[in-house]
């Protein structure tokens, strides 16, 4: 049997679909992953901005609204390297494994539930997340 590196599954993906579009899903900040092969690179289109979704379940765990910290907000959503195609996301599959709230419940919980099926209730949660 014969096995591909990710940089040759990728020259073959590009070979053989032309208008593909190849999506590297990588933690460890690999510098090369989205460089052209031809100059050293793995060749991806893009990278997943994977710390996207772990920034915003930490802040609806962690803090209240007013308490959140738009500098580092900015910083994360716009943290990549120069040139390099990156995919953001707000949430993960990973999140959804361990058994983790969607953001809908993490900003509305249990007033989705109780007041989505009443007439309209003055709710702070339900107005921030619906807005």
């Amino acid at each position: 049997m014969t096995y591909l590196n990710p940089s040759q599954a990728n020259d073959l993906i590009h070979e053989l679909y032309p208008h593909a579009i190849t999506i590297a899903e990588d933690v460890s900040g690999m510098p090369l992953l989205c460089i052209p092969p031809a100059i050293g690179g793995l060749g991806f289109d893009y990278r997943l901005s994977m710390a996207v979704p772990d920034m915003w379940i930490k802040l609806l765990k962690e803090k209240k609204d007013d308490e959140w910290d738009i500098s580092n907000i900015t910083h994360t959503l716009t943290n990549r390297r120069w040139k390099e195609k990156s995919v953001g996301y707000a949430e993960s599959h990973d999140q959804a494994l361990v058994g983790d709230k969607t953001i809908a419940f993490w900003l509305m919980d249990k007033e989705m539930c109780k007041f989505c099926l009443v007439t309209c209730v003055d709710s702070h949660s339900l107005k921030l997340s619906l807005n």
